[in-house]
């Protein structure tokens, strides 16, 4: 009985609020304007929510490019390694060369010696010669004489004597030969001596190259630790710059206004948590130490080509000269070949002097072989450091162009880093400031819900009380109206408050829409707009439990 009393009360109230709207017609405008405000958070919330999609799309394709970029800093990083081996390999190709230039200079000094001890052998045999040709022409004036001597005493002789003269022909033969045969094996015994000299050269040298190589092997070592060290500063500098890129909150905002910003990137698998945002000013300082450390390295470097290019052009200048040397005593040498070669054309010499000019005309002869092959060596080694200049020019080139387009890339991704982080962080400190009011807001509410659910409970004891008092409550039937009026008041007081209060969020959701869509860029841009979807149906549910007491 006592709730079909209650619901017939609560029936007879609803008429009347619907009879006192159909009669005042400001009621059924506040209506129409609460169903068009309606209507306005629809179509604001599907707007927000399209912002929501583009945003995500954004950080889609932000996310591709930035893989792209690490990439792309991966591949430059192989190609500093390669050119840095290709720079190693050509150094001790370099050290090479030096080397062989080096033994062509001491090849040269030992052609000059051997010039000189020729010029003086020469010299020995113009006077050699001169005093045989004397000797000779003596001689032959003192056969002479004797001839006419013994043809004046003896004049039947004269067999004797050509008999006598053939006999010492054949000794003289037999002397040549023998020393023919000494000279022969003195040839062969300098020959063994030389290859001997030549074998332990060889050795010597094969030696050095092992001590060379070894000297270059450690050097590469250390290039190698130096190439790592300075992947690892850009992995860091990554890690500094992938902290302005990539944020997001850590569980709930604390009251002391410390958030935390956790950053995920591709090059480690764990996370990494930091400092406040305030405290990221010693990691910016660090980067630029970084940048200007990598710059005077590269600069260094520059350095020391521009110095290897001067030694270069110093050993190509040495080369020339030591060439132009080289001709001038080739041709002393052909003109000194040629002059003994037309003084030793005597036909009246005797046959010792036959035998020895044809031993020394076989050691011209080994000695020329011996300088063309050298000639045929120089020349190759020559066609080598022309190859091996044109590479190495080719390679500096390619790593000074290398180099400048690293240094471009680097700069531009600073300067874009530094152009995206200030924004953020200004989108962030108004994101923090629209939450804490609309938390602020929200608790404001809370609070008046509390209220107003106290006293709708009073309201509906004070109902039971005088459904209880029935006899009562008909007699007291105006003063229950006048009651109710009040109440109605106070709903309509509450409505107005909380349309202005939803007004308030609504403007600044649209604020923090527009700054979204201003930077897109941002993270965070999808949790602030779902929070704040998340107190907008708060405050619905509390206009719908408000307008459920009318």
């Amino acid at each position: 009985c006592d709730l079909q009393n209650t619901q017939s009360l609560i029936e007879r109230l609803k008429t009347e609020l619907n009879t006192k709207t159909l009669s005042s017609p400001e009621i059924n405008l506040e209506l129409e304007k609460a169903l068009e405000e309606v209507k306005d958070c629809k179509e604001i919330n599907t707007s927000l929510q399209l912002q929501l999609e583009t945003a995500n799309k954004t950080h889609h394709h932000l996310k591709s490019s930035y893989d792209d970029l690490v990439s792309s800093n991966k591949n430059l990083e192989r190609k500093v390694v390669e050119l840095e081996a290709t720079l190693a390999k050509y150094k001790a190709e370099l050290i090479n060369i030096q080397q062989a230039k080096a033994k062509l200079i001491e090849n040269e000094t030992n052609l000059k010696k051997l010039l000189d001890i020729e010029k003086l052998q020469g010299k020995s045999l113009r006077l050699q010669n001169e005093k045989d040709s004397k000797c000779i022409q003596d001689l032959n004036r003192q056969i002479k004489e004797m001839e006419r001597i013994i043809a004046r005493k003896h004049p039947d002789s004269v067999s004797a004597l050509i008999v006598a003269a053939k006999e010492n022909a054949t000794d003289t033969n037999l002397t040549a030969r023998k020393l023919l045969e000494d000279r022969i094996k003195t040839l062969e015994q300098e020959v063994t001596s030389r290859d001997l000299q030549s074998s332990k050269v060889f050795m010597e040298i094969q030696e050095k190259f092992n001590q060379m190589k070894n000297k270059y092997e450690s050097h590469i070592e250390d290039l190698e630790l130096h190439v790592s060290d300075l992947k690892n500063q850009m992995k860091k500098k990554t890690d500094t710059y992938d902290v302005y890129t990539q944020t997001f909150f850590k569980g709930k905002i604390p009251e002391k206004e410390s958030f935390t910003i956790g950053v995920q990137t591709e090059a480690a698998a764990h996370k990494i948590k930091f400092a406040p945002v305030g405290r990221n000013k010693a990691p910016e300082k660090d980067n630029h130490k970084e940048d200007a450390h990598l710059l005077a390295t590269i600069r260094g470097l520059q350095t020391d080509l521009s110095n290897k290019e001067k030694a270069i052009l110093k050993l190509h200048k040495e080369i020339e000269e030591l060439r132009k040397t080289n001709k001038r005593l080739q041709k002393e040498r052909e003109g000194s070949l040629r002059n003994l070669s037309e003084r030793k054309d005597f036909r009246s010499y005797p046959e010792k002097l036959v035998a020895y000019s044809r031993s020394g005309s076989v050691q011209d002869f080994r000695k020329e072989e011996a300088l063309q092959q050298l000639k045929l060596e120089r020349d190759k080694v020559k066609q080598q450091l022309a190859r091996l200049e044109e590479e190495y020019q080719n390679l500096k080139k390619k790593r000074l162009d290398d180099l400048t387009a690293l240094q471009d890339a680097h700069e531009r991704e600073i300067s874009n880093y530094v152009s995206s982080v200030t924004p953020l962080r200004e989108q962030l400190e108004m994101q923090q400031v629209s939450v804490k009011t609309l938390q602020s807001h929200l608790t404001k509410a809370k609070e008046e819900l509390a209220i107003v659910n106290v006293e709708r409970d009073h309201l509906n004891s004070r109902l039971m009380n005088g459904l209880q008092c029935g006899g009562a409550a008909l007699g007291d039937g105006a003063g229950d109206r006048k009651e109710a009026d009040v109440l109605l008041k106070k709903i309509s007081n509450l409505e107005k408050h909380y349309e202005e209060r939803e007004y308030r969020l609504r403007a600044i959701v649209q604020s923090l829409a527009q700054k979204s869509i201003t930077n897109r860029s941002c993270d965070q841009c999808a949790e602030r707009q779902q929070q704040l979807i998340g107190y907008k149906v708060e405050l619905d549910q509390l206009l719908a439990t408000v307008r459920a007491l009318k």
